[in-house]
């Protein structure tokens, strides 16, 4: 199958303001597959990571959000962004590869016929750019959600015809979780293609705490801490309506070390003690679902963090996630002048290194694993896409 777009597709795309320019960098794909990792001695010194939780922003994906309202408050926060600044930011961090995807609110918004074309044309631009750098890329197709219908049809068009490294959803639609029985015809779909979903938070419909302020002229917002309770909240919504259970080729993904769940999952469990219904619906309980969960150390690569994460799933299932560009100040040269109070805690740019205390966690034959080979195991087309590690 000819993987390239056809020519009036690839016309749409250049026809962006700035997507010629991205869609021709770089050259033929390389053919060899992955190598083993690299001796445990020390880490290697070329750029090596596998970046699972980067994001992008195509140019038709910024005229969306200029229809949808959106525009504005992501500018601010992401800034201008380019393939030949993303790959400046993986260069500095050793990171050989990132796969690349739609964060909050990836096409949720909006009308169904401008997301399915947003979904279509976002996709189309994936592929290119895979095509021609797939060597440090990937992608996690969006789809058109809670669009169900239109959802099914490009999530076959992403991994059978643009063969796409995954699909993208977020925590919610609308205040509907991953869990509704409406979404089946999607899970069926996704099970058929043993297809792996990397899930992105996204704020609950109804603002839970609507006087919460973090000083006077601070509004709380959904980033600060919603996200990591609505990835919680999705989890458990997944578990307890059978999805996990019922579809067991899907392979799901969870950003920033799983949200809240490693704190709360024991709690969760524990509820089978006293609420009869739970053990109505789940007579195993949520361990056992937890455990074939993956996630990702994005905003969350402390001890404090991993430590808990590792206690619920094998170690092969976490793996590194930078979250940039949104955090581009956290990887900045200047991190520590912004958080002093975060000293010996904040990426390395001189080092190299994007999540020092790591190595608090992790010997270096486990670091390895942790921000390369977990990721590649889940993701074989990328795999078979970049260079091998070269012989130390």
């Amino acid at each position: 199958m000819d993987e390239r777009p056809d020519l009036s597709r690839r016309r749409v795309l250049a026809g962006a303001a700035s997507g010629a320019a991205l869609l021709t960098v770089g050259n033929a794909l390389p053919a060899s597959a992955n190598a083993a990792p690299p001796p445990a001695h020390g880490l290697p010194k070329e750029n090596w990571r596998i970046d699972t939780h980067a994001h992008y922003y195509p140019d038709e994906y910024y005229a969306y959000l200029d229809r949808v309202g959106r525009l504005a408050g992501t500018v601010s926060v992401v800034g201008p962004w380019s393939v030949d600044a993303h790959l400046a930011f993986m260069d500095q961090y050793h990171i050989q590869a990132s796969v690349l995807s739609f964060g909050d609110p990836q096409v949720a918004l909006g009308t169904v016929a401008d997301r399915r074309a947003v979904a279509r044309l976002s996709n189309d631009y994936g592929h290119e750019l895979v095509r021609t750098r797939g060597d440090r890329f990937g992608i996690f197709a969006v789809t058109p959600m809670p669009d169900v219908e239109g959802a099914v049809s490009e999530v076959d068009r992403a991994l059978d015809d643009l063969r796409l490294d995954g699909i993208c959803l977020l925590t919610n639609y609308q205040g509907s979780y991953l869990g509704d029985p409406a979404f089946k015809p999607l899970y069926q779909v996704l099970d058929d293609h043993g297809a792996y979903v990397f899930v992105h938070p996204t704020g609950p419909a109804v603002n839970p705490a609507p006087g919460l302020q973090y000083g006077p002229n601070i509004p709380s917002q959904n980033f600060v801490f919603e996200y990591t309770w609505d990835s919680t909240r999705t989890i458990t919504s997944l578990i307890y309506n059978g999805v996990i259970r019922d579809y067991p080729a899907i392979r799901w993904h969870f950003v920033h070390c799983g949200g809240t769940l490693p704190f709360l999952a024991y709690r969760l469990a524990t509820l089978h003690a006293f609420y009869t219904p739970f053990n109505d619906v789940l007579p195993e309980g949520p361990l056992t679902y937890i455990s074939r969960l993956y996630f990702d150390d994005a905003q969350a690569f402390t001890s404090a963090q991993l430590e808990p994460l590792k206690s619920l799933v094998p170690a092969d299932h976490i793996m590194f996630g930078s979250d940039w560009p949104p955090v581009h100040n956290l990887f900045a040269a200047d991190n520590a002048q912004k958080m002093p109070f975060l000293e010996g805690k904040l990426p390395l740019p001189a080092a190299a290194d994007p999540e020092p205390p790591v190595d608090d966690v992790y010997t270096p034959h486990e670091r390895i694993a942790l921000e390369r080979t977990n990721a590649l195991a889940q993701l074989p087309r990328l795999r078979a896409r970049v260079p091998q590690l070269k012989p130390r």
